[in-house]
């Protein structure tokens, strides 16, 4: 009888951990409450990379990558440009998000957002928890597809597209530009990477570290 209740008693505990971590779980879905653009956090510094173009740089690239990883946001073009490199993201469990097109785009073409979810879910099996536009323009309805998406918008309010690298602090979200035509030198960046003490974007926004899945 005592070890029938005791077995008992693991079993609820074990069933209450399970719903208190998925509670924890639902929570990184939406990190606002309302559709809102994050810009900045006010913990560690966090470093991502838009990424539009390149092919034999980013693999090497993305193949001596350590941790902590930057936030990759990949365009959808990209993505299917690039199937061995977004297989190697996915095993090297590298977090990314969904880089859109310039934000007029949405307002000309409603479904396009759709369309790239649906192309980011082909590769990576499930929706982005991270997205931003090529130019970080969010229009208002463009907030409310991607709120109704169950993502989160996010922006920097440290951007490095051409130049000298810039300087960071505590609380700084970095975005740099991987573009055919707005690009950052591979060893400029590296070098960046390695001056820099760079966090996941969870400790930057809230000042711990989450276990949760990496990707999406």
């Amino acid at each position: 009888m005592k070890k029938r209740i005791f077995v008992t008693l693991i079993s609820v505990f074990v069933l209450f951990f399970f719903i208190q971590q998925k509670e924890q779980w639902a929570s990184v879905f939406r990190v606002t409450e309302q559709p809102d653009v994050l810009m900045k956090g006010n913990h560690g510094m966090t470093l991502t990379v838009d990424l539009s173009f390149g092919r034999e740089d980013v693999d090497e690239w993305i193949t001596k990558l350590e941790k902590p990883y930057p936030l990759l946001f990949l365009d959808a073009d990209w993505i299917e440009r690039s199937p061995l490199i977004v297989k190697k993201i996915k095993e090297k469990k590298i977090p990314v998000g969904l880089l859109g097109q310039e934000s007029k785009q949405y307002e000309e073409n409603p479904e396009l957002l759709g369309e790239e979810i649906e192309r980011f879910k082909t590769a990576f099996g499930d929706i982005p928890l991270w997205y931003r536009t090529y130019d970080h323009v969010f229009p208002e309805p463009l907030k409310t597809q991607v709120w109704d998406s169950q993502m989160n918008m996010l922006s920097a309010n440290v951007n490095w597209t051409t130049g000298s690298a810039p300087s960071v602090r505590k609380g700084d979200i970095v975005s740099v530009a991987l573009h055919q035509e707005t690009r950052v030198g591979f060893e400029e960046l590296i070098a960046y990477q390695k001056a820099h003490s760079f966090v996941s974007i969870e400790e930057t926004l809230f000042g711990y570290q989450t276990q949760t899945k990496t990707f999406p």
